[in-house]
């Protein structure tokens, strides 16, 4: 089940996104909810935030609920932790990734990913200039702006990526793959662009744990 956790960095239901209208026409509105959705992210400079995450089969059927706590910065500093029972530390400083799973005693240390098709993550702590290069973006606006970002290439982690926003604050972000597995996450009381400590993105691996480097 842990692997779903990983999964991410490494309930609405999706309304009709069909346009009927000529090419340049549709390319007029990608790249107006691209524009709308660059404009949300770059206010975004910090986030600390609750968080549930509910994760789905291909059917429909609940595999894992979790809850946990997010703290994220540009650019590239990230904590993610989930609480126990199924407790794991997903930390970033922009440079070094640790995966931390205390009920296995167990650090995995590798290089932290700033390609936005397999790291959603991106979207909040790096770089969000080139989202076109990654995922074509459709939006609808009602009480809460939200986007369908689907990516261009072939070798994305995700089928589809969805996130909803309102009044430019994290509501929630639905994570599909190419298997039918589905991840929900809700953002609990999310607070914006405020002052981080930078001792949050530091890690050390607890003495006697078994150290896993990736290359």
């Amino acid at each position: 089940m842990k692997g779903m956790l990983i999964v991410i960095f490494l309930v609405f239901v999706w309304g009709s996104f069909a346009v009927k209208a000529d090419d340049q026409l549709k390319n007029d509105i990608a790249s107006t909810c691209t524009a709308s959705l660059q404009d949300i992210l770059s206010f975004i400079h910090t986030i600390d935030a609750d968080f549930k995450q509910i994760t789905y089969t291909e059917k429909g059927e609940i595999i894992q609920e979790v809850e946990g706590h997010l703290i994220a910065e540009r650019p590239g500093n990230l904590s993610w932790i989930t609480k126990a029972p199924m407790e794991q530390h997903i930390i970033s400083d922009n440079k070094n990734l640790w995966i931390y799973d205390p009920d296995l005693q167990q650090v995995s240390i590798g290089e932290f990913s700033h390609e936005l098709s397999k790291n959603p993550a991106i979207l909040f702590v790096g770089s969000i200039d080139s989202i076109e290069l990654s995922y074509s973006v459709s939006c609808k606006h009602s009480r809460t702006t939200d986007f369908l970002l689907t990516p261009v290439t072939t070798d994305s982690l995700y089928q589809k990526l969805e996130m909803s926003f309102i009044n430019k604050t994290p509501a929630s972000m639905v994570l599909s793959d190419p298997l039918g597995y589905r991840a929900e996450i809700y953002f609990i009381d999310p607070q914006i662009n405020q002052v981080i400590t930078q001792k949050n993105f530091q890690f050390s691996p607890p003495e006697g744990v078994d150290i896993i480097r990736h290359k």
